[in-house]
């Protein structure tokens, strides 16, 4: 595919940790690596990423206006249309916004459509889920995200859930892309054992990787630690961390819970290879970037039957209802007291990410649509409606 100029827009990138922030620097990453020029577009503040994209050759353009903290939003999006970031994406050929129900990216993907690039938006979620703010404007705001999610060419979603999700507001062509991983970045040269003995772990481990958020499910993880002979590490930070310690103590395993807080990327491989079962116990999941990466390290994991979950899984680890810790325990259990079990679903966890998941095999499936777009962009000409 020749070389393209890119622009990938979101409210949802650093600092706000997540799946949208980590697969879009991934992306960029990605596309640069095979030749294309791209920019970075997202809110005015200090990322933490500055030196690293400087050094990688990307773009990181910050957008002026007012954010709303909680939900790292720009507000000033809101209120100016889609004219705030027509002159920041002239200068490409296709403008990829991500996350369907933010300002940036839409705005993005309006002002994309109307200047004749292609225009193409990711969603990740399959609900109003990941912020309250959103969820709240969205009761009011129906008619809003159905206009403005005319304007892509094509939408992008993270799995089949997240399709069925974004095809009630609009008509455009979804195509399914899933998210991608750098499995050379988890598969580290460090046994089980020797991760373990680097960070002062003994005995069974279970692993939680992830915001603490009510519907991430880690509650009901914790009630099913009772009932398993192991330690809980948790990895993340989130409103329900006060209520998920004390959960911890009153059922008397504050002992076996760990609560790590926000781990580094650059040491988070090493939780995993030393963790012997890895639960993702959402309620509700668009996706799961951290299966990937608990399967990329070879770990085998149990997940619930929610959203995307069951399509990462597909057979290679085990699946659970939501909300039900005795079906969970009773899941970990199986694995830790089986080790042909554990290195079987290891084993099939790992070869399904370097088929299906690999970011060299994604980022060609992005490529793809941006390739349609460019395509609806040359039909379209001048005729794109104005408002």
């Amino acid at each position: 595919m020749e070389t393209l100029k890119i622009a990938l827009v979101s409210d949802w990138y650093y600092p706000k940790l997540g799946g949208v922030a980590v697969h879009m620097h991934d992306l960029a990453l990605y596309l640069r690596e095979r030749g294309h020029e791209v920019d970075i577009i997202t809110n005015n503040r200090k990322t933490g990423k500055e030196d690293e994209l400087r050094e990688l050759g990307i773009g990181l353009v910050k957008v002026p206006g007012k954010i709303f903290p909680s939900a790292s939003l720009n507000v000033s999006a809101f209120a100016k249309g889609y004219g705030l970031l027509e002159p920041l994406v002239r200068g490409y050929e296709v403008v990829h916004g991500h996350h369907a129900f933010t300002p940036l990216s839409l705005k993005a993907a309006m002002a994309a459509r109307k200047l004749g690039k292609g225009s193409v938006v990711t969603t990740h979620s399959i609900n109003y889920e990941n912020s309250f703010t959103i969820r709240t404007m969205s009761r009011a705001s129906y008619p809003y995200y159905r206009y403005h999610l005319t304007y892509p060419h094509r939408i992008i979603a993270v799995s089949k859930a997240s399709r069925e999700f974004i095809k009630r507001f609009t008509r455009v062509p979804v195509r399914i892309v899933p998210n991608g991983i750098n499995i050379e970045r988890f598969d580290i040269p460090v046994s089980k054992e020797e991760a373990k003995e680097l960070l002062n772990l003994d005995g069974k481990v279970v692993l939680y990787v992830g915001r603490l958020e009510p519907r991430k499910g880690v509650g009901t993880l914790i009630s099913a630690m009772k009932d398993v002979d192991g330690t809980l590490l948790v990895a993340g930070s989130g409103s329900m961390l006060p209520v998920l310690r004390n959960k911890a103590k009153l059922l008397g395993i504050s002992n076996r819970v760990k609560f790590l807080g926000t781990v580094s990327y650059s040491i988070l491989p090493l939780y995993y290879r030393a963790s012997d079962v890895f639960v993702l116990p959402s309620l509700s999941e668009a996706f799961g970037i951290v299966l990937l990466e608990a399967m990329a390290s070879g770990t085998p994991v149990v997940g619930t039957k929610v959203g995307g979950i069951p399509e990462i899984v597909d057979g290679c680890g085990m699946l659970v209802p939501p909300g039900n810790a005795r079906a969970l325990s009773s899941a970990i259990n199986e694995i830790l007291n089986n080790q042909n079990l554990e290195r079987k679903l290891g084993k099939l966890g790992k070869r399904r990410v370097e088929r299906v998941y690999d970011w060299s095999v994604v980022v060609k499936s992005v490529e793809r649509v941006y390739r349609e777009s460019l395509e609806e962009a040359e039909k379209d000409g001048s005729s794109y409606p104005h408002v």
